[in-house]
């Protein structure tokens, strides 16, 4: 698992994090809070109520339908899993666009 600055991420950490890694805005949706205003076609993550706790959920939205769906019981698991997504997607988009 990675961590920065050896501190739990949360939203807003994630965030900042992505925004250092050069990720535009509208490429990620966080719960409403950053990133796009819409979670139509781009990595989202949401905070919802599970049944016995707060859930985090990662998805890709595409045409309204959720792909790749992965939930987590841990703000900073949540945070560190999308982070890496999004960074691996960059790497990759940064290797062929050239």
């Amino acid at each position: 698992m990675l961590h920065f600055k050896f501190q739990l991420m949360k939203l807003q950490e994630l965030h900042i994090q992505l925004k250092e890694l050069g990720i535009p805005e509208e490429k990620y949706y966080l719960h409403g809070l950053y990133g796009s205003s819409s979670d139509d076609n781009k990595f989202s993550l949401v905070i919802r109520k599970g049944f016995c706790s707060v859930e985090y959920e990662f998805y890709f939205k595409e045409r309204g339908v959720k792909h790749s769906s992965r939930t987590f019981t841990n703000e900073d698991e949540a945070c560190q899993y999308f982070y890496k997504r999004l960074k691996e997607n960059k790497e990759i988009e940064d290797k062929y666009s050239k």
